[in-house]
């Protein structure tokens, strides 16, 4: 999966648009996402959908596989959102009257529609949220993405950093993965403690190769005359859309204006 990520920001439909189109229409989504009404998220949210998946043409199985990751470590955060450890003093206090109650000694294990309603908002406000990033990632080359840091200003050594990241970020899902397919050929992950002892052992082959490959690069680096500073060669032009610009300045009016009227 991880391998086509990148193979998607190159020939998604939308990857000769400008990157500063893209990248303002991301953050700005984003921003207003934070606090608008749940029912202008949701549109909100169908609109970058739509985007995505209408206009990107990315596959819906990608990007349904990526936001229902995102949602898997909401999920495991739900007991907490929704669970509430209060003194049974406390309940008196709330406004209703709890849904659900267990209660052991002086305290009790409470779930009111209160949480249940925080936590749906802040499932959708995350959906929300990552649809947006992923908007950014699957339909922007992220060599695109540091040449705008750069003519925004950013410094070298922090677009250096981030350059060494992306790389190795797929080397090293490369490896893992490698690792984790050798070790399952062995029955490695047959029984629970074979399970952990395996974990380990690519935990630690991991840290090992990884570095091995930082020294191999740094000795790559220096053989070749590295002075402090990667040198990147671009040569994909991008055409700004005016269409597209359009189409984000009356939906975000009409998405602000409404979010007016329902506050």
């Amino acid at each position: 999966m991880h391998h086509h990520l990148d193979l998607y920001a190159y020939t998604n439909r939308l990857r000769s648009l400008d990157p500063r189109q893209k990248v303002l229409f991301s953050l700005g989504t984003l921003g207003f996402a934070f606090f608008a009404h749940p029912l202008v998220q949701g549109l909100l949210w169908l609109w970058l959908v739509l985007w995505i998946l209408g206009y990107a043409r990315i596959p819906w199985r990608v990007y349904g596989l990526l936001v229902g990751t995102v949602m898997a470590f909401w999920l495991l955060s739900l007991p907490a959102l929704v669970v509430q450890i209060v003194p049974n003093r406390g309940l008196e206090l709330w406004a209703s009257a709890p849904l659900a109650q267990l209660s052991f000694g002086g305290w009790s294990l409470a779930v009111s529609l209160e949480s249940l309603k925080q936590a749906f908002i802040t499932g959708l406000r995350t959906t929300v949220c990552s649809t947006a990033l992923l908007f950014l990632v699957l339909t922007t080359p992220f060599p695109s993405l540091l040449a705008l840091a750069a003519r925004w200003g950013m410094p070298n050594f922090v677009l250096d950093v981030l350059m060494l990241m992306y790389r190795y970020l797929f080397t090293l899902l490369e490896t893992a993965l490698t690792l984790q397919l050798a070790q399952r050929a062995r029955g490695g992950y047959q029984r629970r403690s074979r399970w952990l002892f395996s974990v380990s052992l690519l935990a630690a082959q991991l840290f090992r190769r990884s570095l091995r490959r930082y020294h191999q690069t740094n000795l790559a680096l220096l053989s070749r005359g590295f002075q402090g500073q990667f040198r990147v060669f671009r040569l994909q032009s991008y055409a700004y859309s005016q269409r597209y610009s359009l189409e984000m300045v009356v939906g975000g009016s009409a998405l602000l204006l409404l979010n007016r009227i329902v506050a």
